[in-house]
């Protein structure tokens, strides 16, 4: 068991611990309101997480075994938000310790903790933003525009669809809208942002130029990391970080995903497992695959001591090997 407090460990660094150890652990926050959350991770994923606390439309979508999207969002909100916590405390158990109590309503989720890591850093540099954004709650929330369906996240149809409503003597206001739904303040704000930033909806009193271009790529990368495309959201801030190099917020962002798409290939390969050449290549390879390969001469090599001789990156090593073993070039084998 591990216990802290989250201004000297925040739950960015207790997630990252939690992946890079492969722990399969129920990770406790005890907020200083006294509100309380929790979440198990299982095999570098969240599986499941305690109910939201605020009910609404979005929490009555189903049951926590089986729930509709809308639960799961608004669990996931519910997770994105201790990101915002700088003054509790986490206690951190294996699962073997301490899973969900028989009394525990546990809502099923699937969430790589890579892809919440990341967001939630992305969620926590924006909030200044957003709260200077939108500094009234009774200001008045409007339809103005549609989405096709599959742009749109469960919270963003829920607030696009309350928005569209005859609300009282008007449209809803911010404040009546969080009661309706059942979210948080910031988890609204983040996700009518987004709705704004595409045309979906106006806010009254809203500050203009709600999101710059950086925002807007770094979404799209977040988008590209949730579909696994790790290679493709790397280049996107690679290509950020070019132009702003010392934006620490895309600086870890990158490090994150590339923490994740070291995760997927570890998926597929075994540190154990053992690696020879099958055939010569039949035709140029690159750089990097050749350096594997110059690597490999002398004998066949477990996947952990090739990631030590290679003189490439610990992912670019491995990036190699799952091309290589694809072309046939190289074979991978249980020890």
């Amino acid at each position: 068991m591990l216990r802290g407090d989250l201004a000297t460990m925040p739950l960015t660094d207790v997630l990252q611990w939690a992946e890079a150890a492969r722990r399969n652990v129920r990770i406790e926050i005890e907020r200083e309101s006294g509100l309380g959350a929790w979440m198990i991770t299982h095999e570098r994923e969240v599986i499941a997480s305690s109910m939201p606390h605020v009910r609404g439309v979005l929490a009555s979508d189903g049951t926590p075994d089986a729930p509709g999207p809308g639960l799961r969002a608004a669990a996931i909100e519910s997770l994105l938000d201790l990101f915002l916590e700088t003054q509790g405390r986490f206690t951190l158990r294996d699962v073997s310790e301490s899973g969900p109590a028989s009394s525990e309503a546990a809502v099923k989720l699937a969430v790589p903790l890579g892809f919440l890591v990341m967001e939630g850093l992305r969620q926590l540099d924006e909030w200044p933003r957003l709260a200077s954004t939108y500094p009234d709650d009774a200001a008045r929330l409007r339809a103005i525009g549609t989405a096709p369906d599959d742009e749109l996240g469960a919270v963003q149809a829920a607030i696009l669809e309350q928005a569209r409503r005859p609300f009282g003597s008007g449209t809803p206001t911010l404040a009546e809208m969080q009661l309706v739904l059942g979210l948080s303040r910031t988890a609204l704000l983040r996700r009518v942002d987004e709705l704004r930033a595409i045309g979906c909806v106006e806010v009254e009193g809203a500050l203009p130029g709600a999101r710059d271009l950086a925002a807007t790529l770094i979404d799209q990368a977040a988008v590209l990391v949730r579909e696994e495309q790790f290679a493709e959201a790397a280049h996107v801030l690679r290509s950020l970080l070019a132009s702003s190099p010392a934006d620490t917020r895309v600086r870890r962002l990158l490090e994150q995903t590339e923490r994740a798409h070291l995760a997927a290939c570890y998926a597929q390969l075994a540190k154990t497992d053992v690696v020879r050449i099958a055939r010569p290549p039949s035709s140029a390879i690159s750089s990097a695959d050749q350096a594997l390969l110059d690597a490999l001469a002398q004998k066949p090599r477990s996947v952990a001591a090739l990631t030590l001789l290679s003189p490439l990156r610990e992912l670019e090593t491995l990036l190699a090997l799952i091309r290589l073993r694809k072309k046939g070039i190289v074979e991978v084998s249980p020890a």
